[in-house]
């Protein structure tokens, strides 16, 4: 049976435990992959490519294998052999699947042998809807990668949909409006676009990039003037650069819209306990001096007497 290893999807639906490291680099989404597995239910044994001498290759984010092989492969380097123990819904559903009892859980035994590179083409050789497909994809592998705790390469494969829908900062505006001129077409890159600056946003938090993060937030805010989890990642990034009445201004706004939100209230008691605990800390550094009373004589130097 299968050690309890990192649940990679916090909901208990896919379990890992690494067997062997890695040192390779890890797949992005359409990259074609080759592996090796051997799949078992109940302790029964249902295939083993290494057996039958046939690596399996595919193209990751592409809906050729099970979600749950395209939900940690991202987590895995090139070399890695780990174990997967797998819920039916992360396998099969409730697909009725020969020599697989209905309802049981797999146990896999995969092995990430090579990556090979997918062929990218420049954003001017897509169309709209092939635009919007990739950057769809790239979003997805992000929010693969920030799962299992790679926020940088969550930070890049966002970066991608963006330079995709044409929001990276070096874009000509004026020539992607027009592109983008069909209403259905320009409501979806507006809507995905921003998501990956939100996500975008959150990865750099955790990074403490923030001055990186504040720059995606108002990227957000841009898009939609007011949303409360642009205010909210914005309010953050400020805090993170010690920018006390910016982050309380900003997480105000974001608990004035999520007023039921636990976690903005709590981020701006903190913000409100450092601001005062600054202004302590500066009364302090004085000694006293701002607090004083200035017409309180005897704290004041003799008044010049006038010459004789």
């Amino acid at each position: 049976m299968l050690d309890v290893g990192v649940d990679l999807l916090g909901n208990g639906q896919l379990l890992k435990k690494v067997l062997r490291e890695g040192h390779g680099e890890v797949p992005k989404v359409g990259e074609r992959v080759k592996v090796h597995y051997v799949c078992r239910a109940c302790d029964e044994l249902l295939d083993d490519s290494r057996g039958r001498g046939e690596p399996m290759c595919f193209a990751l984010g592409q809906g050729e294998v099970i979600a749950a092989w395209e939900s940690a492969l991202p987590s895995m380097r090139c070399g890695e052999l780990a174990t997967l123990l797998v819920h039916p819904e992360m396998a099969y559903g409730e697909a009725e699947i020969a020599n697989i009892p209905h309802g049981s859980s797999l146990h896999y035994e995969l092995e990430l042998l090579e990556i090979s590179p997918q062929v990218s083409l420049a954003k001017e050789d897509l169309s709209p809807e092939e635009r919007l497909l990739g950057a769809s994809k790239a979003k997805e592998e992000g929010n693969l990668r920030f799962k299992v705790g790679h926020f940088k390469d969550a930070s890049g494969a966002y970066l991608e949909a963006l330079y995709l829908l044409g929001h990276e900062a070096s874009s000509d505006s004026r020539a992607e409006e027009g592109l983008w001129s069909d209403v259905l077409r320009a409501a979806e890159r507006r809507s995905l676009a921003l998501a990956c600056q939100l996500n975008l946003c959150q990865s750099l938090l955790k990074l403490e990039e923030y001055q990186a993060a504040m720059q995606y937030a108002d990227a957000a805010l841009e898009l939609h003037a007011g949303h409360s989890k642009a205010l909210y990642r914005r309010g953050l990034a400020a805090m993170g650069l010690g920018h006390w009445a910016s982050a309380k201004a900003d997480l105000l706004a974001a608990a004035k819209k999520e007023p039921r939100s636990g976690e903005i209230r709590r981020s701006l008691e903190e913000c409100q306990e450092r601001m005062a605990r600054e202004k302590s800390d500066a009364r302090d550094a004085y000694g006293g001096f701002l607090a004083r009373d200035p017409l309180d004589r005897s704290t004041r130097p003799p008044a010049p007497q006038p010459a004789e």
